[in-house]
């Protein structure tokens, strides 16, 4: 696998587009898997936070490396000073994966950076996956050419995930990771937690714990004393 993060932190082994579960967020999703097959070369995609944003763009990066190509995931935000070397030196990668891209906005040097790698990686027929919660034209990038080239391949706005994809992405992360989840748990969890997602895979992350620790099945009475939720 040709597979790299810009910070040497494994992918997560959830980041796979068959994960991805979201009807609201259906043409993302697809149009995610034309830049993975290859079928085009610049997407951008935004939404509010916990959207699938991350898990899409992690996923493109697997895919890509999994097919032999050279691919790389950079989470701007976690970056800061150091974004402007990491992306100069990226542009002979056959697909970069740009996350937060509003972490760079306003600091001109990462910004020219970040436009070049978009013009070496177009010269060179690479892919670009670019995503942050806005459009590029509304994310206050101090370089007019550079919101223009992140939006030349297309932008994708993306939904909160409804109850429906909410209960469908724990019963198949669930299934990911080897447990059987009900639906009828699931709905549970949706009622009686804060139907936030980073906290439903958090649940679900101790509920796998507790599961394999005391050997019990994913019953609302188990998962009640698992979480320690009082009804």
């Amino acid at each position: 696998m040709a597979t790299q993060l810009v910070l040497g932190v494994q992918l997560p082994q959830s980041a796979t587009l068959d994960a991805f579960v979201g009807g609201r967020n259906s043409a993302a999703k697809a149009a995610v898997a034309d830049l993975a097959a290859g079928r085009s070369e610049r997407l951008f995609i935004h939404g509010p936070e916990a959207t699938g944003k991350t898990h899409l763009l992690q996923a493109v990066c697997r895919a890509v490396g999994d097919g032999g190509a050279r691919s790389v995931y950079v989470p701007l935000a976690q970056l800061g000073r150091d974004a402007e070397s990491l992306l100069a030196g990226l542009d002979d990668m056959d697909c970069v994966c740009v996350d937060d891209v509003s972490a760079i906005a306003a600091h001109r040097d990462a910004e020219i950076a970040l436009l070049s790698l978009t013009e070496g990686l177009r010269h060179r027929g690479g892919r670009l996956l670019a995503a942050d919660a806005r459009p590029p034209a509304d994310i206050g990038l101090a370089l007019p050419d550079l919101a223009s080239r992140l939006g030349w391949g297309g932008v994708v706005a993306m939904a909160t995930p409804d109850d429906a994809d909410k209960q469908a992405m724990l019963v198949r992360r669930a299934a990911q990771r080897g447990m059987d989840l009900p639906e009828a748990t699931a709905r549970w969890l949706l009622r009686h937690g804060t139907r936030d997602v980073p906290w439903l895979m958090d649940a679900l992350e101790r509920l796998d714990e507790a599961s394999l620790a005391e050997q019990r099945r994913l019953t609302i009475p188990f998962v009640k004393q698992a979480l320690r939720v009082e009804i």
